[in-house]
């Protein structure tokens, strides 16, 4: 939703040698460094595997310490907040009671529900809502791009980074082809034939990265395919330009089918995002739906 971006934005606000107008230039160079994630007086903290882990909020609370050399503040980012131990969230939670005067902290997280009531007890909460579909549009217009704008802005559900990611990096075509090709693979499946559509799966995502939009564009359509069973009203649907083949499909499968293959991937997609084995994912994904067809 431009949390990552917004963070950065307030960065190079604080530390611009050329604001104007209140805003920073984005050319000097500690703007610059910071979009590069090298700036000395900013630092962004990732998690260490699944998590965000007690040591790296030991490191970052003894850098936030250090007076800034060039400027008047330090600002850390904390990525996935969401994703801190509780001995990682007690730690920060003691940084947040008694921070030093220069520090400025960010945390990030995709579920702010997760994150510890103390911890957010004391911050200032920001909720990035989604972006309306056709202001998303409207702004993907000054895209080159041979995605459609409009299927672009539905498919990303109001996100604008995951919109720009499509017009711009990910063949998003190709891709819900691919997912097609999947689901059509599943309902007529048998069991046995779980590790070979599991594998080829797995080389076509190539990374955890690849299989997380895969999942994405997968609950999309299964979204779309729920819609038209019960309302088969066009207007509704994200896909829209394959309103014939996701008619065809969803004819076949009763609603609650459709609302539990959904959840199951939406469980696989969690297991994926904290790092479990992405083939065992996939193989659980595969079976789910083979079983429940």
């Amino acid at each position: 939703m431009g949390k990552r971006e917004a963070a950065r934005q307030l960065a190079r606000l604080l530390s611009c040698d050329r604001l104007r107008a209140g805003e920073p230039c984005g050319q000097c160079s500690a703007c610059l460094r910071i979009t590069r994630d090298t700036h000395p007086e900013v630092r962004v903290v990732v998690p260490n595997g699944a998590t965000l882990k007690i040591d790296q909020v030991r490191e970052a609370h003894q850098w936030l310490l250090l007076k800034p050399a060039g400027g008047s503040c330090r600002v850390c980012i904390f990525e996935q907040a969401d994703r801190l131990t509780m001995e990682a969230g007690n730690a920060l939670l003691a940084v947040l009671e008694d921070p030093p005067a220069h520090a400025i902290l960010v945390l990030l997280a995709e579920n702010g529900q997760a994150v510890l009531p103390t911890i957010r007890s004391r911050c200032h909460v920001l909720d990035f809502r989604p972006w309306p579909e056709g202001v998303l549009a409207a702004r993907l217009e000054q895209e080159a791009s041979t995605v459609p704008p409009r299927l672009a802005a539905a498919l990303a559900q109001g996100n604008p980074g995951l919109a720009l990611r499509l017009m711009k990096g990910e063949d998003l075509l190709a891709g819900r082809v691919r997912v097609e090709q999947f689901l059509e693979q599943t309902l007529n499946g048998e069991p046995a034939n779980l590790y070979g559509i599991a594998s080829e799966l797995e080389t076509y995502t190539r990374d955890r990265r690849g299989t997380l939009n895969f999942l994405d564009v997968l609950q999309l359509c299964l979204r779309d395919l729920l819609v038209w069973r019960i309302t088969a009203d066009r207007l509704l649907l994200v896909n829209r330009d394959r309103v014939d083949w996701i008619a065809a499909m969803a004819s076949r499968q009763q609603p609650v089918w459709l609302l539990q293959a959904s959840m199951a991937v939406a469980h696989v997609r969690e297991a994926v995002r904290q790092n479990v084995a992405r083939r065992l994912c996939l193989d659980l994904l595969v079976l789910r739906m083979i079983e429940g067809a």
